[in-house]
């Protein structure tokens, strides 16, 4: 070695690395500033930003399918995200390589789109199929929690039904999601407070509040989005599902900065020690942006 040069020493890769090679990693001497920084150049370029997790108590993941598209992605966005909230596809046991992962992971029991439906007893031989793979992989990955939707009114005594079928699992970690109501004829279950406050008392289980869900009954009750969230407040939830949308064009599930919906509000609505899912397209320099917003409330 010539004298006067200097060498740094690289630090050996970790086991994680080698598993996932794609994943981020911590660095902490990037562009000479001393300060922690997360080092991301899994799309084509490389973003530099503070450490996220440092200015809160909330636990801030993404949610995803247990697909191959789900896999590929947690690649790149792992390591920014406190956990991750699957959904294990019933059909199939592909959740299981999910376990390659060393992160926490939350459950969401597979839904109408996965044809569950608690509240109709025509589904319920599917629906058991569906809750059966939830379970399991709750266990698997030693989930605290499973987000449940309840389904979807078909006739007076649907929400009892949902409440009859899902009682006999006796499971505390379910959390009932509240869902859109659709239009005065028609309606997603426990769009309404006091529909979810007597639902999570006869199972004895808590609730994932969606913030969009809430915000989209609006058009359908034409009662403001903001009285049914603080509704839904009352209840305590500390698990969250929270988007970006418009109320005008009656979406959700966009970026966060995306629309017209008052995500201002909605981190206020959160409380510290809260467990909240980002349900936002999987892009992930947005998402980043995404979770330094909620851990910050700062704009990057």
């Amino acid at each position: 070695m010539a004298s006067g040069q200097t060498t740094t020493e690289t630090p050996a890769p970790s086991p994680s690395d080698n598993l996932l090679p794609h994943t981020p990693r911590l660095r902490r001497d990037i562009l000479g500033s001393g300060l922690p920084c997360r080092l991301f150049s899994g799309i084509g370029k490389i973003i530099l930003i503070n450490n996220i997790s440092n200015n809160t108590l909330m636990k801030i993941g993404i949610k995803t399918y247990t697909d191959a598209i789900g896999y590929e992605y947690l690649r790149k966005i792992a390591s920014f995200v406190d956990f991750v909230e699957i959904l294990p596809l019933p059909d199939d046991e592909v959740y299981k390589n999910f376990a390659d992962f060393d992160i926490p992971f939350r459950i969401h029991a597979p839904h109408q789109g996965q044809g569950s439906n608690p509240s109709d007893k025509s589904a319920h031989k599917r629906t058991l199929k569906c809750m059966e793979v939830a379970m399991k992989a709750a266990d698997l990955f030693d989930s605290p929690t499973i987000v449940v939707h309840p389904g979807a009114y078909k006739a007076p005594g649907s929400l009892q039904t949902a409440i009859d079928f899902l009682k006999k699992y006796k499971d505390k970690r379910f959390l009932i999601e509240n869902l859109p109501a659709e239009s005065e004829k028609r309606s997603e279950l426990c769009s309404t407070a006091e529909d979810m406050a007597r639902i999570i008392k006869e199972l004895g289980c808590g609730i994932c509040l969606d913030f969009g869900h809430a915000t989209l009954t609006e058009t359908a009750t034409g009662q403001n989005y903001k009285e049914i969230i603080d509704g839904f407040l009352k209840l305590k939830p500390k698990y969250f599902h929270i988007m970006g949308g418009s109320l005008r064009e009656r979406v959700d599930h966009k970026e966060l900065f995306w629309g017209d919906f008052d995500i201002a509000y909605f981190r206020r609505c959160i409380p510290e020690n809260s467990v909240v899912v980002l349900e936002t397209p999987h892009e992930p320099a947005m998402q980043i942006k995404e979770i330094e917003f909620l851990k910050t409330g700062k704009r990057i």
